[in-house]
């Protein structure tokens, strides 16, 4: 994720990760030691995960300008696959 992020930031690409019920000090280690540069938000008492009906992890929604859900993955992904990047690119020239 912190490959695509990299690779998409200067083409108004937002990736947002969401911690579920994790002590902030925790995720903060884990982001430093991972080296990732993008932000996560911390859902404290699972209400983001309640109102996107999250039931395991990970899962990963693509949300469109307006805020639109327009597809979700579920399960772990080689986010940085030249099939991603051009998933990506093709949903940036159309917002």
């Amino acid at each position: 994720m912190e490959r695509l992020h990299r690779h998409f930031r200067q083409d108004h690409f937002v990736l947002l990760a969401v911690d579920v019920q994790e002590e902030a000090r925790k995720v903060r280690s884990f982001a430093r030691d991972q080296g990732l540069s993008f932000p996560i938000l911390l859902d404290s008492n699972g209400a983001v995960a309640s109102r996107y009906g999250v039931r395991a992890h990970p899962i990963a929604y693509l949300i469109d300008i307006q805020g639109n859900v327009i597809g979700v993955a579920h399960g772990y992904r080689k986010w940085d696959r030249k099939e991603m990047k051009t998933l990506v690119r093709s949903l940036l020239r159309k917002g």
